[in-house]
């Protein structure tokens, strides 16, 4: 068992008009199962079930959890509670990521040990829609302050007409945010988590500011073979408040449009609503 108090596993996938969050979550005093579905013209649907902190199995890190009749591992992820019904089954590829050297996380308390794995739904049933060959993605976090946690994700693990993805990942530590990123592009797999890619190479620039009826989120990239500039875009009424944490929220779309520009002649590609964007803050 993990020995940091609060303790994440959750998977996603969308496909522009549909869409589903499950976190399964252990915290000092309870066990959470928690559901988010959204669906193109309605706002986002948050189903919550309490457990007891020890009916939740699973070690942060490794891809096998249960909690209650909820049941998720490497293949494939099962729940009858009510307002959780899902069947799915999924594929993960070789590609993963572990976004904080561990000596950060051991030393700050408020930096999430955050681990994702990409791959497929191959088909999913969830609450009425069905899901085939969306993109997913499975990850972990584990911290022992919740409450003094900040940070920002962006992850877009699909483009259409280009095999790029990328998932960006930022904490708020020493007065800045400190980003790593995992990419993949032209069949190469980048990962960019070392303490000198978070000061130079990685940079986040707007954090979920709002801007009109929008958060807005920019990032750029400059790394080795590698030169991205990303701004990440979602309606603030498709924004989900997940959770409090003392002065703190996390607010979470599955319906973000991120935009790609590549290299020095400047293409730019767009993953129209397909992305996920957090923000704690």
């Amino acid at each position: 068992m993990s020995a940091q108090p609060f303790a994440f596993w959750y998977l996603f996938t969308t496909n522009g008009v549909d869409g589903f969050l499950l976190d399964l979550i252990r915290r000092p005093g309870e066990s959470l199962a928690r559901f988010v579905t959204y669906r193109q013209g309605h706002p986002p649907c948050i189903v919550r079930h309490g457990f007891e902190p020890g009916d939740l199995n699973g070690v942060p890190g490794a891809l096998g959890v249960n909690l209650g009749s909820v049941a998720l591992d490497a293949i494939g992820c099962r729940s009858t509670l009510p307002g959780m019904h899902l069947d799915a089954r999924f594929a993960l590829s070789a590609r993963k990521m572990r976004f904080v050297p561990g000596f950060v996380t051991w030393w700050y308390g408020n930096v999430p040990d955050f681990r994702s794995r990409y791959g497929a739904i191959e088909r999913a049933e969830c609450e009425g829609a069905l899901y085939r060959e969306a993109p997913l993605v499975f990850s972990t976090y584990s911290l022992e302050d919740l409450a003094g946690a900040r940070w920002i994700l962006i992850s877009a693990p699909r483009f259409p007409n280009i095999d790029l993805a990328f998932e960006i990942s930022a904490a708020r530590l020493l007065g800045r945010w400190m980003a790593t990123a995992w990419v993949f592009h032209a069949g190469t797999e980048y990962h960019l988590n070392s303490v000198l890619d978070s000061l130079v190479r990685v940079r986040m620039g707007r954090a979920g500011d709002v801007e009109s009826t929008e958060r807005v989120f920019t990032a750029s990239i400059r790394a080795s073979g590698l030169n991205v500039d990303v701004e990440a875009r979602g309606d603030l009424d498709q924004f989900a408040r997940l959770d409090i944490e003392g002065q703190t929220e996390i607010h979470t779309t599955l319906f973000g449009t991120c935009r790609a520009t590549l290299g020095s002649a400047g293409q730019t590609f767009t993953a129209e609503r397909t992305c996920l964007l957090e923000l704690k803050n």
